[in-house]
């Protein structure tokens, strides 16, 4: 009978420790205010900041705010010994326009054509040939060696696979075009019709000089609209779908060019703090990117959900969790904040930054935020509706996030998909990873993304959720 009295003795302080942590966890996420976010959104998101581009003044003054937060707050440390930088080489990269004639008619890019291959020095004039569906049996009576290949297509990965069959037989270039759908292209130009303009950049040694892209092939090959098909050989792609391939003879001439790609090399900077845990040995990593698109034919693309909601909360957490330490709450594994750059580019800084990891095997989470400010355009009318998305997590951990999601009356969405925003850097070398995001708005990479758009109490919610995801995770106690 004592032993029992004993037990139910050790449950009743138990279970009252875990309230009391949990209350704990509640008072210091209530420091998390929508006000405060607001404040923080409005000023990385302004036309001052000019969009956050790297390589620009308006990353830096972006920059310089988060290290102005920071260096006020006596708790937080600089992660690296004497610096909130940890500095980096990035190469920015412009295309040249690649220029494409018939006999008679220019064509143009991203109008006409849209170009996805090498840039390299080449200007040429080349005979024509029609190649069917691009496929290994349709070069069986074929020479196309130093010839441009007119080929048709069903989907964009049967349009790359024909260009990588065309070069294996010797074509100079490979023209796909999509007889089935004559609005594909123009839905595809219509979906990049800005990505163009933006800066491309990577880091040094990654991809082959010459191009910009990880993966990118290493052959010539565009897709082109229907109308273009006729403008190239005067007769219309419905033809060419009916058309038996007949032999080599040309089917018309063209003249194409392209030209090297411009490259510059750039410091950027990732901006790092953290607070130490008793266990030295164990971290958890908060990141959020702090760059955008910068400015473009004169329009600002401010960036307020993607992502100065995510920076936002990011340093909202740290101040919370400064001030929890303050208090006697110390976290068992050291807590790092990390605003990232070069996101946009091709998650560039977090991939330098997770890379450079002493010991990855020390980092047990990573939690990224990119974009919290708003529901995307399928959940409009539920403001609490946000993706979680999951990499190499127990399932402790889902349980948990779906009690939280539920405490904070928000709606998650969970997925497995890693490959969206600097999550990835560290799920591609194993480190279990969270990363909570909108989906996509109609403003999304757009001049509309402003700071007027942004629901502030859907944003505190979801930083206090994450902000008692860390918590549990980082061991939070009284010390």
């Amino acid at each position: 009978m004592k032993e029992k009295i004993f037990l139910a003795f050790i449950g009743i302080i138990l279970s009252f420790t875990g309230i009391r942590a949990q209350s704990s966890a509640d008072l210091y996420s209530k420091d998390i205010k929508a006000k405060n976010l607001k404040e923080h959104v409005y000023i990385l998101a302004s036309d001052s900041c000019a969009g956050r581009d790297v390589g620009t003044l308006g990353i830096k003054i972006a920059r310089d705010y988060i290290v102005s937060q920071w260096e006020e707050n006596a708790v937080l440390q600089s992660y690296f010994e004497n610096t909130w930088f940890q500095a980096f080489s990035l190469l920015t990269i412009e295309e040249r326009t690649p220029h494409l004639q018939s006999k008679n008619t220019e064509l143009f890019s991203d109008k006409d054509f849209m170009y996805s291959g090498i840039f390299d020095s080449f200007n040429k004039e080349l005979p024509l040939v029609f190649a069917g569906y691009g496929r290994e049996e349709d070069y069986k009576n074929l020479n196309v060696k130093g010839k441009a290949v007119l080929t048709l297509h069903h989907n964009l990965r049967a349009a790359v696979r024909n260009a990588r069959i065309a070069k294996e037989y010797g074509a100079e270039l490979t023209i796909v075009a999509n007889p089935k759908s004559s609005n594909q292209f123009e839905s595809i130009v219509l979906q990049f019709e800005d990505f163009s303009k933006f800066k491309k950049c990577r880091l040094p040694n990654n991809v082959a000089m010459d191009s910009f892209m990880v993966d990118m092939p290493s052959y010539r090959y565009m897709t082109i609209s229907s109308k273009s098909v006729k403008k190239l050989t005067g007769k219309s792609i419905q033809h060419w779908k009916n058309e038996a391939i007949e032999g080599n003879e040309p089917i018309g001439e063209i003249k194409f060019s392209v030209e090297p790609l411009k490259v510059d090399t750039i410091i950027e900077n990732n901006v790092v703090a953290y607070i130490p845990g008793s266990n030295a040995n164990e971290s958890i990593v908060v990141g959020a990117h702090y760059d955008h698109l910068g400015t473009v034919d004169g329009k600002i693309y401010n960036g307020a959900d993607d992502n100065a909601s995510g920076v936002s909360a990011l340093i909202e957490l740290s101040k919370a969790f400064a001030k929890a330490y303050q208090d006697g709450y110390k976290p068992e594994k050291n807590i790092i904040f990390a605003a990232f750059s070069a996101e946009e580019g091709g998650i560039w800084g977090s991939k330098y930054f997770a890379d450079h990891l002493e010991n990855k095997e020390q980092v047990k989470l990573m939690i990224n935020i990119d974009m919290i400010g708003r529901a995307d355009y399928h959940h409009e009318n539920d403001p609490g509706y946000f993706y979680f998305i999951g990499k190499h997590l127990a399932d402790s951990l889902y349980t948990q996030e779906k009690q939280l999601s539920k405490k904070y009356k928000l709606t998650s969405n969970y997925s497995a998909i890693t490959d969206y925003s600097d999550n990835k850097s560290f799920s591609d070398i194993g480190i279990p990873s969270i990363f909570f995001f909108d989906g996509k708005n109609h403003d999304l990479h757009k001049p509309t993304d402003t700071a007027n758009k942004v629901n502030y109490k859907r944003m505190e919610k979801i930083s206090r959720m994450i902000f008692e995801t860390i918590w549990r995770n980082a061991a939070v106690g009284k010390n």
